[in-house]
């Protein structure tokens, strides 16, 4: 869950600026099963996911995630992998990461290696932009090898600083308990929306200096501040991330948004390149029925942020 700071995690944005996230894991996840198959079943390759493909090469696979690691892995033996996923696909959440990031796991303890959070997110990192070629950023990946709630510093080098935001419970669960979460329905390929952002870059550099100079601030309101100030830089950046490309809102998205600030949150944003998938909103509690109310039926997702990241269950 990006919460400030998205946009600056671009290679052509940090490669010259540098980058800087605000962003945590919540308690959402995407479960693999993954093992080597034998070679008399009359196909190679088993994956099943929102769909079964029994296939022969690697080239027939439709899932590109479960193609992409595989090619990056070596991997030559028949192998079967299952997944399924708490919340769907393409919706802003990092749920393409989360499964690049849970596959390349189970694959190094299948070929007898315990990797390090770092190695894990480099890996996932390279499989999706230089193996799969998407128009990704790098916050996804870190996140979620590493888990937690965390200022994540992007070098210009590409190097990173990953540092734990250091509250008590109690505030955590107090900012657990103001935030609400809610699926427009809407799934889209957060690959082609990101292209459109990054060959703007050059021409939103305002912008993007803006989203990145925000993320100090709700730093210092995590941790020292008056949460509901949370509230109003959401809107802040979000109203920035609308001026990044023409591909982040829409009419109806825009509807929805300022029908829930005229019920009561203080602010908002599409998680994710936007377009669809999930909207966040901080609202105060005696304002949640009304926001819920406003938002037309749309479901709401109770979370709590997580510290675990990509784990291992059983191997």
């Amino acid at each position: 869950m990006s919460l400030f700071g998205g946009g600056t995690d671009y290679f052509r944005w940090y490669s010259e600026f540098g980058g800087a996230v605000l962003t945590g894991t919540i308690d959402k996840y995407c479960y693999l099963s993954a093992r080597y198959m034998p070679a008399f079943l009359g196909y190679k390759y088993n994956a099943c996911w929102s769909k079964m493909e029994r296939v022969n090469s690697l080239d027939e696979l439709i899932h590109s995630g479960i193609r992409g690691c595989l090619q990056y892995m070596g991997v030559d033996e028949g192998f079967e992998v299952n997944h399924a996923g708490d919340l769907p696909a393409r919706s802003g959440l990092g749920s393409s990461s989360a499964f690049t990031v849970g596959m390349l796991h189970a694959l190094h303890a299948l070929q007898g290696r315990y990797v390090s959070k770092a190695r894990l997110a480099r890996d996932a990192i390279e499989v999706e932009q230089v193996v799969l070629k998407e128009t990704v950023g790098i916050q996804d990946q870190i996140q979620c090898a590493h888990g937690g709630f965390n200022h994540i510093e992007i070098h210009r080098d590409g190097s990173y600083t990953v540092s734990p935001v250091l509250i008590s419970f109690e505030r955590k669960a107090c900012l657990e308990s103001r935030l609400m979460l809610f699926f427009t329905g809407i799934q889209r390929s957060s690959s082609e929306i990101a292209a459109s952002q990054v060959s703007n870059i050059e021409r939103k550099e305002h912008e993007l200096q803006a989203i990145q100079n925000l993320v100090p601030r709700a730093l210092d309101a995590v941790t020292n501040g008056n949460l509901d100030d949370i509230g109003s830089l959401l809107h802040e950046t979000w109203m920035l991330k609308r001026e990044l490309s023409d591909k982040v809102s829409s009419d109806g998205i825009d509807s929805l948004y300022n029908s829930a600030r005229a019920a009561g949150a203080i602010g908002g944003k599409l998680l994710g390149a936007g377009s669809g998938g999930f909207f966040l909103f901080y609202v105060p509690k005696d304002r949640q029925t009304s926001v819920r109310e406003a938002m037309n039926g749309l479901l709401d997702i109770p979370f709590k942020f997580e510290h675990g990241g990509s784990q291992i269950v059983l191997s």
